[in-house]
């Protein structure tokens, strides 16, 4: 079971184990199928329980996607947070800061293909409520940047300049078309190979010359 759609650690979910494996069928099966052709019958026979099952947890396929996307988001935002306070304790330069935090971003894609294919592919086949939800987690990604930005800024006036938000989502709308990139050729466990173009992205936008 891939952590990044384990809902083990939550306590408001019954029956976790079972949950995390129908999350982690979907996701598997989307890779051969897409969503749209996959099916409830698909979901139930590549994570071992009957179809009953599969709706004794989740109404739908979509609602099913819905919470495989946002679990799996959520865990991404949590590591990255985690990496860019464990350089900023350890007093790394404001570029490794940068470096840290988007190395984690990738490798924990990286780590599960499958859920990645989901999160940067399929999410947008699935209608309006997840495309709602995809526009959420990436408003989710820029306030984190943003924090990150401000911060950098005020400990590092003369090195790196405030910048607007609309050129923050720029940035991570260019960092998902590379990753998405990547996804589409079959390259999703190599997403890591591509830290030092997505990090120069944000390196360069914060950046002051002259």
């Amino acid at each position: 079971m891939h952590t990044l759609v384990d809902p083990a650690d939550d306590p408001a979910v019954d029956d976790a184990p079972r949950r995390g494996r129908i999350l982690w069928a979907l996701a598997t099966c989307m890779v051969g199928k897409g969503y749209q052709a996959t099916t409830i019958s698909d979901i139930a026979a590549a994570a071992r329980v009957s179809k009953t099952v599969v709706y004794a947890h989740f109404r739908d396929k979509e609602h099913c996607l819905l919470e495989l996307y946002s679990r799996a988001n959520d865990k991404v935002l949590d590591r990255v947070r985690q990496a860019q306070e464990e350089a900023r304790q350890a007093g790394l330069p404001w570029r490794e800061r940068v470096r840290a935090g988007v190395g984690a971003y990738l490798e924990t894609l990286a780590d599960g293909p499958a859920v990645a294919w989901a999160a940067l592919v399929e999410v947008q086949a699935a209608g309006r409520p997840a495309l709602a939800l995809r526009r959420r987690m990436i408003d989710r990604y820029v306030e984190l940047l943003t924090e990150v930005a401000a911060a950098l800024a005020a400990e590092h006036p003369d090195e790196v300049r405030p910048v607007s938000r609309d050129l923050l989502v720029a940035a991570v709308g260019g960092i998902n078309e590379l990753m998405l990139a990547r996804v589409e050729r079959g390259e999703a466990e190599q997403l890591r190979d591509d830290d030092d173009t997505a990090a120069a992205i944000v390196i360069g936008l914060l950046e002051r010359r002259g």
